[in-house]
């Protein structure tokens, strides 16, 4: 019975909240997973996406690094306190070395431009 919950949890879909200051990023996220069994969550701002992470409930936040309101590993440590099982994937524009944040809370990150490849494969793992 267990081997039977756990397919039907890997075939039901995964609430996913993006946070990215960037629109044109946003648009590109939507249409990565246009068509995909995923149900997204776009949010523009650390603020705003602060919120969406207290008010609902998602099993991945994928987030930029840097925004003007502040960074995604506060995002990700929020994330991380409410949702224990969930994963953080982080996107930044800065080169691997140059950034010196806290990432305990991040499953992976990807240097912008993502290998799309990479990028959905690491979705998939983190869902799984």
């Amino acid at each position: 019975m267990v081997r039977g919950i756990r397919a039907l949890e890997l075939a039901m879909p995964k609430n996913i909240l993006i946070a990215d200051d960037d629109p044109a990023m946003l648009k590109l996220y939507s249409r990565i997973f246009a068509g995909k069994k995923h149900s997204i969550t776009l949010a523009d701002s650390v603020k705003k996406a602060a919120g969406l992470i207290d008010a609902n409930d998602y099993d991945l936040l994928i987030t930029d690094l840097m925004f003007p309101d502040g960074l995604g590993t506060e995002l990700a440590r929020r994330f991380a306190k409410k949702h224990s099982k969930g994963r953080s994937l982080l996107v930044t524009g800065s080169q691997p070395g140059t950034f010196h944040f806290d990432t305990t809370h991040v499953a992976a990150w990807f240097g912008k431009p993502i290998d799309l490849d990479i990028f959905m494969d690491a979705v998939s793992k983190a869902l799984a």
